[in-house]
């Protein structure tokens, strides 16, 4: 059975259109029938698929995982109150544990399946590089592994231009220690969000990035 109605899709459109809070009020009821109280539940049932192939995973709850839907406009000057997409970040220690869990995200256009390292503290991306640094060859392997490959094509973030010395001759052999963030995102198409295989499809860009995924956390458990 599917998650989600197409009335899921259709109130991220009409929020797109309508993102003032008045309006917003006068569609509640539809926003938690069709699309709040759904995700909750889909993302539990993330969290438990996830669990069964890594038990770290088994303690978090849905509630700390999901994004709110409200925007933080303090220091924007986009001052609308909406976002237009509902997210989750799913990992051991919830959405902002810096653990590269799950991410998966979707609006009325698209479905977005990824994860990875995207905020990483100074002192972590020293010891991630470290790590590294120390199996070049194996971070590359599993970057072009076919499955990965297949599922994000390559990996993603910003890079730093110069390394410290240490690091400059694995850079020669695997470039992607340059970067500060470290994440992989495939773009699905929304068409998917309301049908039956939508946890199955998710479930296996998870297992596509489980190499990675793994790699990435060692390094970053190692300091």
């Amino acid at each position: 059975m599917a998650h989600f109605t197409p009335e899921a899709l259709r109130f991220l459109s009409d929020i797109a259109t309508h993102n003032e809070r008045d309006w917003f009020a006068e569609n509640r009821k539809t926003y938690e029938q069709a699309l709040r109280d759904p995700f909750k539940s889909f993302v539990g049932d993330l969290i438990a698929a996830c669990a069964e192939r890594e038990p770290a995973f088994a303690e978090v709850e849905a509630k700390h995982c999901i994004f709110r839907i409200n925007r933080d406009t303090r220091f924007s000057k986009d001052k609308r109150p909406y976002k237009t997409h509902v997210s989750a970040g799913i990992a051991p220690g919830g959405k902002k544990s810096g653990d590269p869990g799950l991410y998966v995200h979707f609006d009325a256009e698209k479905l977005v399946v990824g994860g990875g390292a995207y905020w990483v503290e100074k002192d972590d991306l020293y010891i991630l590089r470290e790590h590294i640094a120390a199996q070049p060859d194996k971070f590359n392997a599993l970057l072009e592994a076919p499955g990965f490959k297949s599922a994000y094509g390559a990996l993603q973030g910003a890079r730093n231009v110069r390394l410290p010395k240490e690091f400059q001759a694995a850079a020669e052999t695997c470039p992607h220690i340059l970067n500060k963030q470290f994440f992989y995102m495939a773009e699905l198409s929304v068409d998917e969000v309301t049908t039956d295989g939508l946890l199955d499809t998710v479930m296996a860009h998870f297992d596509a990035a489980a190499g990675v995924r793994q790699f990435l956390r060692a390094g970053l458990q190692s300091g």
